[in-house]
């Protein structure tokens, strides 16, 4: 059986190489967008009464290097299943994030950060629903496991911190792999410097381009 998927867009962010975070920052500095294919355009109705939405893309730039069992670089060496980790490197390269909704102008959505390079293709956009999704049972899996569990948490959210003497030097200077992408760690207040857009980009007016028209897409390996 063939399945086929299109994308029916792009999810424009500030990051192109380096400096990417490993889940979606609401703050992070930058512009975060969504640009819809005008096709769909008209999908977008009602959306923005929802505060937050899924958005499911193509992880265009995985190495491919698949393997059932990986070690999360921010897990302090555990090893855990494919399936029960994050990694970009799957069967099917899709990825999934939760982000807030700023604003909606016609085939644009303005939202908060969201752990993608810049130019990502876009799959499909979903309603986050309090009601249905909100699982107030919901645990954190192997990582309630892990002693330094609140420490990594804030690494992965880029929160203020402080460390201790037990944590690995070899963890905070070293380089964090996912993607094919580095991220150098060296910086622990987490104010990265990220390349911006050359113009400003609202969602909330129209403008008269096309954003994938004038926003060079430097996703290199």
């Amino acid at each position: 059986m063939e399945i086929k998927l299109e994308p029916i867009g792009r999810i424009y962010t500030p990051y192109f190489n380096e400096n990417t975070p490993h889940q979606p920052v609401p703050d992070a500095p930058g512009e975060f967008w969504i640009e819809v294919n005008s096709d769909y355009a008209d999908g977008l109705k009602d959306l923005e009464k929802y505060r937050y939405i899924y958005v499911l893309f193509h992880f265009d730039k995985a190495k491919g290097n698949m393997k059932m069992t990986v070690s999360p670089p921010w897990a302090s060496g555990a090893e855990v299943g494919l399936f029960a980790s994050r990694s970009p490197n799957r069967p099917n390269p899709i990825g999934l994030s939760i982000v807030e909704i700023k604003a909606i102008s016609g085939n644009e959505i303005s939202i908060s950060g969201i752990d993608v390079y810049n130019g990502t293709p876009l799959l499909d956009i979903k309603p986050y629903i309090h009601s249905i999704d909100a699982k107030t049972d919901a645990n954190d899996g192997w990582l309630d496991e892990l002693e330094d569990k609140g420490h990594l948490l804030a690494h992965m959210f880029g929160r203020p911190h402080e460390h201790d003497q037990s944590h690995s030097h070899a963890q905070e200077q070293g380089h964090h792999e996912q993607d094919g992408r580095e991220y150098p760690h060296e910086n622990h207040g987490h104010e990265h410097a990220h390349e911006h857009h050359e113009h400003k980009h609202h969602a909330h007016h129209q403008h008269g381009h096309h954003a994938s028209r004038n926003h060079v897409h430097k996703q290199e390996d």
